[in-house]
């Protein structure tokens, strides 16, 4: 087939042109929409990283789109040269080269960051591809006949939306600053980019198709085949899918009566099971109604005979028993940082628990049998990816070990599963994928597994999924039935635990508008003319427990009234009251005041429900300040009072400004939320105390044979991994807590020890301001406490958050990287080779 190096060099161009506009614009969009997020947000934390994510889109809107545009125009010039290089050899146009980074026999060799990279591309390219699809479809044949392949290649098609998204993450990857910004930026710039992609692609489309230019198609080679039967399958001929892309070995059709042909492979090929398996995983797999599902041949099932047969011959393991000693040793560690029991797909089980599937030979001997039952490719690929899912939720480190053993032990349904719906993993809101999720996400309640509660859970879990292994799996219903019951247990479980939860937050959420509506109101008295020559102390009363009771007032008010229980007009009496200058001159009307207006103050604060000795002392610098009045009732003469006058007056406060008094009240504490001593008992105030690392689990030293004990039982066991690495010894200590403490969002689980016991708690409620916290452990036990509490906690490593992020996905992404590794290095091997038979040929 001819090339058009020119034409697609004019498409290329006009693409690069579109593209800095287009990112302008999914920029705009994207500021406009974190703005907007900005906003609405009520959490002071999340608006924060908001606008920052904004901020940083803002700063770059320019200097990104002309350098996208750069690169992509690089990008298609580059790939135009290589074609016309391989046209000028005669041969097939090498395969892509790979990158250093990549050429590695297991994913475990990829650096951290390499790897949220390449995930977070994979993302992107999922949240791109279903808009760009259609587009896309009609593109990639035009592309690649004005290439001069004679196929569809749509990984040789240099403006796929793979090459836009890595061009997209190069910008962002060299220019990081803030990962979180980085991150909502990303994630907001995917949907606007798909949409100008498709823009982009129609435009390119409509420019080759004026050009006279045809799409190309897959090319088929007949080849003549000996036919072959195999299990559960009717073909006619036997055919096999090259390594070539695009090029599909069709077998003969005969003659006219002859069945219609089939591809077939046997997975055999390296290379081609790893390009097949790489597409199946692909956020772009475009289904069965558009691309080819190859059948297996007969030589898969003559290699799954015979892996069937070496597993019936090989005897059974089952798992060395638990001891109760060795159980009882480890119990005394404490939950968080008790070492972990290794578990993988392969793992002997309990057959006590688990029953026959406990054994590890007879969960293999399912997955073989179901292999000998696919008719398919995406079945056996989808069966060796459930084993690879599973194997990796099993050695999720975040998962308590029974609950790891119970995934592993849903292998056989799971197989199942896959047979009749290969790809379930891959939705999200599949009852199969769901019910793996809700349980690793149920078990984050929970950091002990000898604790009773848990076992009630894994009771619940055990019994769900042991009916699942003994039910035939011909669809979704049985995983639907077995998610809903558990579901419907655990609401029946939360159930108790709301009413209380509501009831402590009601308070809390009652205290913090009563808090706001008095520093409202603190800020309005602190802006009266009459304030001036106010003694401090006085002040202090009025901005904090007066203003209290006036919002108090307000809050609970009925009858909608200007100024409920008069409390505002008790302001201009005390302030009067306490001005010496001006007593002294009306002391008759000040005696006649005195005894309503402390009437007035004692029912106000009663109402607000304060202890009369939390204001002693203010009463006891309100008599002071009135004695010199009280005392000039009992003098005879003028020259007495003057006398009395000066013996008996407070001295002055050096003057202050009422704004500057209320500045330095609201700056002396981190939470000024004032509550109740009822209220606070019953958010759980007292539970946890910051305490100096020295004393934690002091009353729990273990004599020398213990600590040997211990040391034994841990031998065996995997260490478990820091979640937290936070050094309460650091010069910044405190700012990696503030950091920490930033990070907690409502609905994130910690690790809280609280009264000499490691807790697993859930953060139910901050306040608005991000200065007072309230958890929950097992049992709906509240633990509130302040912004400064919370940081000392985190220092001192007595509050540890535990990541929860997506327990399924994240297995997924592993398989998914690893699948990609594993092709492109077959793809450098094929690659090496094909460059040595050029070498040779030359």
């Amino acid at each position: 087939m001819t090339a058009h190096p020119d034409l697609l060099l004019q498409c290329f161009q006009d693409a690069a042109s579109a593209a800095r506009p287009a990112l302008e614009r999914c920029m705009v969009r994207a500021i406009a929409e974190l703005q907007t997020s900005e906003i609405r947000c009520m959490q002071v934390n999340e608006r924060d990283a908001l606008g920052n994510s904004w901020r940083y889109l803002d700063a770059r809107k320019t200097e990104w789109p002309a350098r996208f545009a750069e690169s992509l125009l690089a990008e298609l010039n580059q790939a135009i040269s290589k074609e016309a290089n391989a046209a000028d050899r005669q041969v097939l146009p090498a395969r892509p080269a790979v990158s250093g980074r990549f050429k590695m026999d297991a994913v475990g060799l990829v650096a951290e960051d390499d790897m949220t990279q390449v995930i977070r591309g994979q993302r992107l390219l999922q949240d791109l591809m279903p808009v760009v699809e259609q587009a896309l479809a009609e593109l990639d044949p035009l592309v690649c006949s004005a290439m001069g392949l004679g196929y569809v290649a749509p990984e040789r098609n240099p403006l796929r939306p793979a090459v836009m998204a890595r061009l997209l993450q190069g910008l962002m990857t060299v220019t990081v600053e803030d990962n979180a910004a980085t991150s909502l930026s990303f994630g907001l710039l995917a949907k606007p980019l798909g949409e100008e992609l498709d823009k982009i692609y129609r435009q390119c489309t409509q420019t080759l198709k004026q050009a006279q230019i045809r799409s190309a198609g897959y090319q088929f080679r007949v080849q003549a085949v000996a036919p072959k039967t195999a299990p559960k399958s009717d073909f006619s001929q036997s055919h096999q899918l090259t390594d070539r892309p695009g090029d599909l070995v069709m077998g003969s059709a005969g003659n006219a009566s002859a069945k219609p042909p089939y591809i077939e492979s046997d997975l055999s090929d390296e290379h081609l099971k790893a390009r097949l398996l790489q597409d199946f995983l692909s956020p772009d797999f475009r289904g069965h109604h558009q691309r080819p599902d190859p059948a297996l041949a007969a030589p898969y099932y003559d290699n799954i005979e015979q892996e069937l047969a070496d597993l019936k011959a090989a005897p059974a393991s089952s798992a060395a028993p638990f001891s109760a000693a060795a159980q009882e040793r480890l119990a005394r560690i404490p939950a968080v940082d008790r070492p972990q029991r290794a578990v993988d797909a392969s793992t002997p089980l309990s057959e006590q628990v688990w029953g026959p599937y406990g054994t590890s030979r007879a969960r293999s001997l399912v997955r073989t049998q179901l292999k000998k039952e696919a008719t398919k490719v995406s079945q056996a690929l989808g069966l060796d990816v459930v084993r690879q899912l599973v194997n990796q939720v099993a050695q999720d480190p975040r998962l308590l070990a029974p609950v790891r053993e119970a995934i592993v032990a849903l292998e056989p349904s799971l197989l199942r599963l896959a047979l009749v719906d290969p790809r379930f993993f891959s939705d999200d809101r599949h009852a199969g994928r769901q019910l793996m999720e809700r349980v690793a996400q149920r078990s984050f309640k929970y950091n002990d597994e000898f604790s009773p509660e848990f076992a009630a859970f894994f009771q619940d879990i055990s019994s769900s999924f042991k009916q699942l292994n003994a039910s035939a799996i011909d669809d979704i219903q049985p995983f639907g039935m077995a998610l809903a019951a558990l579901e419907q247990t655990w609401a029946t479980q939360d159930q108790q635990d709301f009413e209380r939860r509501q009831q402590v937050l009601q308070a809390l959420r009652f205290a913090e508008e009563r808090q706001s509506t008095a520093d409202q109101i603190a800020f309005d008295l602190s802006a009266r003319s009459d304030l001036e020559k106010v003694p401090g102390r006085v002040l202090d009363f009025l901005f904090g427990p007066w203003a209290l009771a006036m919002a108090h007032a307000r809050l609970t008010d009925t009858r909608n009234q200007i100024d409920p229980e008069g409390y505002g007009s008790v302001v201009p009496d005390l302030v009067w009251s306490v001005k010496r200058d001006v007593t002294l001159k009306q002391p008759a009307k000040l005696i006649e005041m005195i005894p309503g207006l402390l009437d007035k103050l004692h029912s106000g604060l009663a109402l607000l429900g304060q202890d009369p000795k939390e204001n002693e002392a203010f009463f006891e610098s309100l008599m002071k300040l009135h004695r010199p009045v009280l005392k000039l009732r009992r003098l005879k003469s003028q020259r007495d009072a003057q006398e009395s006058s000066a013996a008996l007056l407070e001295p002055e406060e050096a003057p202050v400004s009422p704004a500057e008094r209320l500045e330095k009240l609201r700056a002396k504490g981190d939470a000024p939320l004032w509550m109740g001593r009822n209220d606070l008992d019953a958010a759980g105030f007292e539970d946890t105390q910051p305490t100096a690392p020295a004393e934690l689990g002091s009353d729990e030293l273990m004599d020398d044979r213990t600590v040997e004990e211990n040391r034994d039982a841990e031998a065996e066991l995997e260490p478990t991994p820091e979640l937290l690495t936070l050094d309460h010894n650091a010069p910044d200590a405190k700012e990696q807590a503030s950091l920490v403490l930033q990070s907690l969002r409502t609905g994130r689980w910690v690790d809280l020890y609280s009264k000499r016991q490691w807790l697993r708690a859930q953060l139910v409620w901050a306040s608005s301001h991000g200065t007072l916290f309230m958890f929950i452990s097992h049992g709906g036990r509240p633990h509130s406490m302040t912004k400064r509490s919370c940081e000392k906690l985190i220092a001192q490593r007595l509050l540890r958050p535990v990541d929860t992020q997506g327990v399924v996905a994240q297995a997924l992404d592993a398989v998914t990287l690893s699948a990609t590794a594993q092709h492109l290095s077959a793809q450098d091997s094929v690659q090496q080779a094909d460059i040595q038979g050029e070498l040779e040929t030359v």
